[in-house]
């Protein structure tokens, strides 16, 4: 059976990490494990200490707290370097929530499904802080209508990742929470595909000893899966801006129309293509996407046409309400279609 690592990023871990280890060693002798500490400091190198003792345990260290993203790719780095024959990673946190039998079971699922991501999706329903379940609940959704990924779990931090994806997520900016998320986004445009096992539900004291900042991290999170939205109020913006330049310039209005149109479509592109679909696509996929803005600009100014024929004699209400569902749609076809099957041939 070829090798799988266990992998944890660790922020302050109590004696019970200790007694997962020790627990994940007596299970099995010989799977590799490896702790990064994200900078605890200096009053947690006794519990540090115990697990350097730990056999089979390779610890490797941060100077400072740099984010659970940052040591998730530290420990990846060193894994696929000193391990290059590994098949993938299980990563797990160090807070107490995964059991041991959970880790194995990840990782052994792993085995049977080299090329897929693993998540071990736990049950909402009992037992379950209520921040834990009200985040995971409105994540389920937002993943869902965004990303296009159907998951039960979105925020657990039990994986099983490919040796492919661990090489691509080496390249993601995001240091914190957030990196887990943008691994999902990258796992999708790659064409990796996501397999659900069910784990235990396990919290503590009611999760206190998670380091999670309900604001600021899901802040972070909710960044990520609405770029698109953002990238639309950049486009309009710099379209906005290309216009007022050119007609200071005396630029005939047609003329600054399209010359602005045509800065923010491809500043718009581009954004979409690095930052919200994560895509490879090239110049092929550029003339896709003008010629479906053309397209889907037309349908827009029909539909306006008909709304205020039938329904209400008020231009700017038809905008309003067509072009709310023409954004959806072209947000679901751009994700679907333009930046993953033509970005694929």
């Amino acid at each position: 059976m070829s090798e799988i690592v266990c992998l944890f990023p660790s922020f302050r871990p109590t004696e019970m990490f200790c007694r997962l280890l020790e627990t994940l060693r007596e299970m099995e002798a010989s799977i590799p494990i490896v702790v990064v500490d994200d900078g605890s400091g200096a009053a947690y190198t006794e519990i540090f200490n115990k697990v350097r003792s730990i056999p089979g345990v390779t610890l490797l260290r941060n100077a400072v707290n740099l984010g659970k993203g940052a040591a998730l790719k530290h420990g990846m780095n060193y894994i696929l370097v000193e391990h290059p024959e590994t098949t993938g990673v299980v990563t797990a946190d160090a807070d107490g929530q995964h059991s041991a039998q959970d880790i194995f079971k990840v990782r052994d699922e792993l085995h049977k499904h080299p090329n897929f991501t693993i998540l071990g999706a736990r049950d909402f329903i009992k037992g379950v802080p209520f921040r834990s379940r009200l985040g995971n609940i409105t994540s389920r959704y937002a993943y869902r209508v965004l990303l296009g990924i159907k998951l039960s779990d979105t925020q657990t931090g039990l994986r099983g990742i490919p040796k492919r994806l661990m090489a691509s997520s080496l390249q993601i900016h995001a240091n914190r929470y957030e990196f887990e998320t943008e691994q999902l986004i990258i796992a999708k445009s790659e064409g990796v595909p996501t397999r659900e096992v069910a784990i235990q539900t396990i919290y503590f004291d009611g999760n206190r000893a998670s380091h999670f900042n309900p604001v600021l991290d899901s802040f972070r999170i909710y960044f990520v899966l609405l770029r698109y939205a953002l990238t639309g109020i950049a486009t309009a913006l710099i379209d906005l801006l290309a216009f007022f330049v050119l007609t200071n310039s005396h630029v005939p209005v047609f003329g600054a129309n399209m010359g602005a149109r045509a800065c923010a479509l491809w500043v718009q592109f581009l954004l979409l293509k690095k930052y919200v679909f994560k895509s490879k696509s090239g110049l092929v996929t550029f003339a896709v996407y003008v010629a479906y803005v053309f397209f889907s600009g037309y349908v827009s100014s029909v539909m306006q046409g008909e709304f205020t024929e039938y329904v209400a004699q008020s231009p700017m209400l038809a905008k309003v309400s067509v072009e709310l569902v023409i954004w959806i749609f072209n947000f679901m076809f751009l994700r679907d279609i333009v930046f993953r099957r033509w970005s694929e041939r």
